[in-house]
């Protein structure tokens, strides 16, 4: 097999390991909350932007409602003038201003409909992910109590393990103080019946020095009552 196809090899199996890597579950929780609060932001900006969109179109219908007013004004002043023309002129204008008040105040009501619909839902949906972010709280919380827990019966068996393996081996240390001290014993009941051994002079040599000692304590005696 060449060295490419092995390197190719080895890249696919990292890959498919990676892919198959089990996930966090917290991780998995947690981006699964930002992805709803980022869902609650949409909604929220749409919302704004419909509301943007239905007050520009009551500042729109305010100005038309306004000018159909004044137009109304001017073809009754012309009526009472006796200036038809002006007042064909303003009616016409005002039909007109009176039709784009209309597309107004529909486009108005509908928009309102939907800004009504999706304050709603926004209040819904704001509730829902406010419950799962307490929910996802809880089982955090949960998972590292579980994982505290986990940790402290590993400490406690792995203290368990330490405490035994510490007595095996003050076991260990006493036999072998035993073993050593009855090395020794023997050693010394050894010394005792070598006669050549070191020891053994020592004490024959102490035995004659408190001999000497005793005869020379006679002899002292012995002289001082003849003198």
């Amino acid at each position: 097999m060449s060295i490419g196809r092995r390197i190719s090899r080895i890249v696919r199996a990292n890959r498919t390991a990676a892919k198959e890597k089990p996930s966090d579950p917290i991780q998995t929780v947690d981006e699964a909350h930002r992805q709803q609060l980022d869902l609650v932001d949409k909604a929220r900006r749409s919302v704004a932007d419909l509301a943007a969109n239905r007050h520009r179109l009551e500042l729109l219908a305010g100005e038309a409602r306004a000018e159909l007013n004044q137009l109304e004004r001017a073809a009754s002043n012309a009526v009472n003038a006796g200036d038809d023309d002006a007042a064909r002129a303003a009616l016409r204008r005002s039909m007109a201003v009176s039709k784009r008040l209309e597309t107004f105040t529909r486009q108005h009501d509908e928009l309102d409909a939907q800004v009504r619909q999706l304050d709603l839902n926004l209040q819904r949906l704001e509730a829902r992910v406010e419950d799962n972010g307490i929910r996802y709280q809880t089982l955090k919380a949960r998972h590292g109590a579980a994982q505290a827990e986990l940790g402290m019966q590993d400490a406690l068996t792995g203290s368990g393990q330490a405490a035994a393996d510490a007595e095996a081996a003050a076991r260990q240390a006493e036999l072998e103080a035993r073993r050593v001290q009855a090395k020794a014993a023997a050693h010394d009941e050894l010394s005792w019946s070598d006669p050549n051994s070191r020891r053994v002079e020592e004490a024959f040599d102490e035995l004659e020095a408190s001999s000497a000692a005793d005869r020379e304590l006679e002899r002292l005696k012995h002289r001082r009552l003849s003198d």
